[in-house]
């Protein structure tokens, strides 16, 4: 018996409706599909959904490749736009004396947003872009020391038993 190669009406009707952001579970429930299977075909799993899978999964990631990048266009197209409002809601808060819980709250989630959208890492009161500023190498040396710091801090060990009569000074550091 033979594998299909082709894509069926129903596999091109699936791909139309994730490329309209419809959940997967919504997507195989329409198709009368398990959503085990509409994984399995999006993964590419020949061996669990069949010979199609390859070529489903080919059509799927073009149609996550074009989502991505009309998210990307989308985004770049409103920066400016989203620029000037949130420079807006900056003057019109801080123009304001005194600050109400919802205007620090709002503050807040702007600044977060703002610190999100480009990661960086500080160090010693430096601040290097991803993109820019280390190497790669300078970059791997600092998450490693950054490793070994966190993982140190679950080793500490407590303060010495003292013995009865003992002189109750803490013991000199080591260093």
């Amino acid at each position: 018996m033979s594998m299909p190669t082709k894509l069926s009406e129903k596999h091109w009707q699936a791909l139309e409706l994730l490329s309209k952001d419809i959940p997967r579970k919504d997507v195989a429930e329409k198709m009368g599909w398990k959503r085990n299977y509409l994984d399995q075909l999006c993964i590419g799993a020949v061996t669990s959904a069949g010979g199609v899978a390859g070529l489903f999964k080919s059509e799927y990631e073009k149609v996550k490749a074009k989502s991505k990048k009309e998210t990307d266009d989308l985004i770049q197209g409103n920066l400016k736009a989203a620029q000037k409002l949130m420079k807006e809601v900056f003057d019109e808060i801080g123009g304001k004396k005194k600050k109400s819980d919802a205007d620090k709250k709002i503050l807040s989630m702007y600044t977060n947003a703002i610190a999100k959208c480009q990661p960086s890492v500080n160090i010693k009161n430096l601040s290097y872009s991803y993109t820019k500023g280390l190497s790669a190498e300078e970059l791997m040396h600092e998450f490693k020391r950054l490793k070994t710091i966190a993982e140190s801090s679950f080793d500490r060990g407590g303060l010495p038993e003292v013995a009865k009569g003992g002189t109750r000074e803490l013991p000199e550091a080591d260093e």
